[in-house]
């Protein structure tokens, strides 16, 4: 097995992730200072900047998908539809993830992941769904004052903080797993570089590197 660099995600995809990713702690930082009292930065123009800095990346975070359909359509619809497509090896394959590969580095009984694996695929939807309620609620908190009943505005504002809790927890374990898990700590190179080492791909993302080689014999052969 060579140490060739086999490519994984386009330059659109690593900016989606990227821009995501700074927009999402910009809004988990500004937005401990609004929830939590005992911080300074919630009171006076600190908190006003808060605010507006809470805000304005808010709406960043809702125009990263947007403007990766545009700049990215073919892959952004791939690994979504990836991504959110459960198979039964996927279900198998986190128990063994949960219970043993995290934990021991055991593989024993995983089954063939594809692009993603069973647990990227947990951290995907699970970031989608608290994604989701954010964005609700948090347009409701943002122009619903005087309009909407202040029960419904109560509510908005627990689920907001409730997800916004999950999905910063989910984005700790994802950083942690990227940087200092040895099983799974290769992948952070595909978003700076895009690319991941031939041994990585066939030993992490087995049956996404078998399809790639056969598209690409499929198509050296339409081209001979």
């Amino acid at each position: 097995m060579n140490g060739r660099a086999i490519s994984r995600f386009t330059a659109g995809e690593r900016l989606f992730h990227w821009v995501y990713f700074v927009a999402f702690l910009t809004l988990a930082t500004t937005g401990a200072f609004l929830y939590l009292p005992w911080f300074s930065f919630a009171i006076g123009e600190s908190g006003e900047t808060s605010r507006l800095l809470h805000r304005l990346f808010a709406l960043l975070l809702l125009a990263v998908p947007i403007l990766t359909l545009i700049v990215s359509p073919k892959e952004f619809r791939a690994d979504l539809r990836e991504g959110l497509t459960w198979r039964a090896e996927d279900r198998r394959a986190l128990r063994v993830l949960l219970t043993r590969y995290y934990w021991t580095g055991d593989p024993a009984g995983l089954p063939p992941q594809g692009k993603f694996t069973a647990g990227q695929k947990l951290n995907i939807g699970l970031q989608i769904l608290a994604f989701a309620v954010m964005a609700v609620t948090g347009l409701l908190l943002w122009f619903g004052r005087g309009l909407l009943p202040v029960g419904l505005l109560r509510w908005s504002l627990i689920l907001h903080g409730g997800a916004a809790v999950a999905a910063t927890c989910f984005v700790l374990v994802h950083i942690y797993m990227v940087t200092l898990l040895p099983m799974t700590n290769q992948a952070i190179a595909s978003m700076f570089l895009g690319t991941v080492s031939e041994e990585h791909a066939l030993t992490h993302h087995p049956k996404w590197y078998e399809a790639l080689v056969r598209r690409r014999m499929s198509r050296a052969e339409r081209r001979g």
